[in-house]
Parts: structure tokens; C-alpha cells; sequence
């Protein structure tokens, strides 16, 4: 007899602006497209892995979108928000109200519903009702082709350390940009990808990771220092 896995539901909620919930809404449908999860946005953005969790859980997001919105848009390399219309009474002025995300997990994907306090108008060509449903699902990774994707990265990155391309450090987001395209139809580069190669080089001590001005910056290991330091 098989055993059925009882799904795990959480659920989030927070006030928000409509024009700040626009933006979370686009943000949050354009990652799922990407296939990519909250954690490999925070590390494209210099950010400790829960930063991006956090906003997509609506804590403090007018606040992170004030901060990061004009480099999201630089990742995703496009500044397009979801249209949307909300009705509102003549007599109603601007307030935040209650959004709640309420998420479904199982063993192949996740479920999202999100719930809001406003209406959208409807029958406008031009600005069609947006769904309230997304699924995500869980990708099953191929040890081979994991492996292809981190050769392919990390053949790009020795190549800007010859460069000299960390010598003013580098941004996560700028690395991506340049590891991103494979040529290949069967190869795709997830941030992951990135991450894991850039982490393989600090144990290697040929990279060093900083903290300027609150998000990480990626750096050539100074030789002569290391020489100094072991005599």
C-alpha cells in the first residue's frame, strides 16, 4: 500500500500599497517563470539567502522594494509590470490592505493562492484580470547535466579572473550576466550554478567574498598578502 504524503501548507499576509502589491506580484510570477527559487534571487542581489524569502513573505516590502527593485529589473533585464486595475469608490483614497500568500507544498511542487481586499476591473482589453494561482514545480536535477553546467560555469569565471574581471570586485548579478548564455539548447545556467562554482574557488582561496555597503562583492585573493601572511 502506498503511503500518501499529506501536503505542507503555510500562509503569509501583510499590508500593502497597490501599486507595491503590482510589483510584488510581478516579481513573484517572473521567478517562477525563471524556474528560479527566493534563495538564488538573494544571492543574484548580494543578499543573505532569507532576504528575498522575506519580502515574498511581504515582511517589510515597500521597504525592500524602495532598495532593490531597480536591480531586480536589471537581472531580469526588463522594468515591465504586470498591468493590473483595481476598482476603487470615487470617494476612496490610497491605503494599504491585507494580502495573504498561502502556499501548498507536496513531494513534486508548490502551490500558490494568493487573497487580496481589493477587486480588479474588469473588461478592459488592455488590462486583463490577473490570475491569483501559481504553480512552481520542483525541478529534478540530472547529475550529468548539473555537472555540465558547473563546468561550463566555472570555465567562464577562470576565464574573467584572467581577465582581471574581480579586480574591483564583482557583483553576483554582473557574474551571472556573463555565465548565463551556454549556446547550448539542453544547457541552462540557474544562479545556483554561479554560486556553487564562486564558493568552490573561496574554499580554493582564490576568491574572497565582502560585504560592501550591504551585499556581497567577489574578489581576487591578493597573492602577495597570502605570501606575507604563511612567512
Amino acid at each position: 500500500m502506498i503511503k500518501k504524503v499529506s501536503a505542507l501548507k503555510t500562509s503569509y499576509g501583510g499590508m500593502m500599497y497597490s501599486h507595491d502589491f503590482q510589483l510584488w506580484y510581478t516579481y513573484l510570477k517572473r521567478r517562477i517563470e525563471k524556474g528560479w527559487r527566493p534563495e538564488e534571487l538573494s544571492f543574484l542581489l548580494g543578499r543573505p539567502d532569507h532576504a528575498y524569502l522575506d519580502f515574498e513573505k511581504m515582511y517589510q516590502a515597500r521597504s525592500f522594494l524602495a532598495q532593490e527593485s531597480i536591480l531586480l529589473d536589471r537581472i531580469y533585464t526588463s522594468s515591465c509590470i504586470e498591468p493590473m486595475k483595481f476598482h476603487r469608490e470615487q470617494y476612496e483614497v490610497s491605503e494599504e490592505r491585507l494580502v495573504r500568500l498561502h502556499i501548498e507544498e507536496d513531494e513534486v511542487k508548490w502551490n500558490y493562492q494568493i487573497e487580496l481586499s481589493w477587486q480588479f476591473v474588469k473588461g478592459e482589453k488592455k488590462t486583463a484580470v490577473p490570475k491569483l494561482q501559481f504553480e512552481e514545480w520542483k525541478s529534478e536535477k540530472d547529475i550529468q547535466i548539473e555537472s555540465d553546467a558547473m563546468l561550463n560555469v566555472r570555465q567562464k569565471i577562470d576565464g574573467l579572473l584572467d581577465e582581471d574581471f574581480f579586480a574591483y570586485g564583482a557583483a553576483p548579478w554582473q557574474l551571472f550576466r556573463k555565465v548565463k548564455e551556454t549556446g547550448q539548447v539542453h544547457l541552462q545556467i540557474y544562479p545556483r550554478h554561479l554560486k556553487n562554482v564562486l564558493y568552490g574557488l573561496i574554499q580554493q582561496n582564490r576568491l574572497v567574498v565582502r560585504n560592501m555597503e550591504g551585499r556581497f562583492s567577489f574578489y581576487p585573493v591578493n597573492r602577495r598578502e597570502e605570501h606575507a601572511k604563511f612567512n
